[in-house]
């Protein structure tokens, strides 16, 4: 119950969870503060937020929503390994040849070159949602991805996301993953 309240107050003000360089103020000042509760609906607007009632969440999304930084980094790194595997990623061995397997079920049509990871999260989520997690990047990262690109059918994000947000969890919280036995996979071409 806890994480679906906490959904809700994230839902309610995104703007809490946000990047500095969505404000033209200082958040954490009285003024900001009495703003945010007593105009609550305006500021949503002025974010380009539109109001309506919590969505309820996949236990994915949840855990994407309300993920800290440094994991959600860290989710975005793995879709980018993925969908533009590269050696020299800040990712460990394991987690590119994790990235590689589940790259090599997807389609080519799907891999879009030189892409940013967002353009698949924009595309996985729901507008409303899209709307408020947006906050929680950078604004000009943002307002490049939402001016040049088109969103695409979701087709296999979900089953991608679903995977990452798992794998990251996993991590964050040192659950030891399995052991994995590579002789059934495919070498990557490394």
């Amino acid at each position: 119950m806890n994480e679906l309240y906490q959904w809700a107050r994230w839902w309610t003000s995104p703007w809490s969870h946000s990047q500095q360089d969505w404000w033209p103020f200082d958040l954490d000042s009285p003024a900001a503060k009495t703003l945010c509760r007593s105009r609550h609906e305006r500021i949503g607007v002025a974010l380009g937020i539109t109001p309506c009632l919590p969505i309820h969440p996949s236990p994915a999304l949840l855990h994407l929503v309300l993920a800290p930084t440094a994991q959600r980094e860290l989710m975005l790194a793995l879709v980018e390994g993925i969908y533009h595997p590269q050696h020299d990623s800040a990712l460990s061995t394991d987690q590119r040849e994790w990235c590689a397997r589940l790259s090599m079920a997807l389609p080519p049509a799907s891999h879009k070159p030189s892409v940013d990871p967002l353009y698949y999260l924009r595309s996985w989520v729901d507008p409303a949602i899209w709307q408020r997690l947006r906050l929680s990047f950078s604004r000009q990262r943002v307002q490049l991805l939402e001016s040049a690109l088109q969103i695409p059918a979701a087709s296999k994000l979900d089953t991608v996301w679903q995977a990452v947000i798992w794998r990251a969890s996993a991590l964050a919280n040192n659950v030891t993953l399995p052991a994995e036995n590579l002789n059934h996979a495919l070498p990557t071409q490394d």
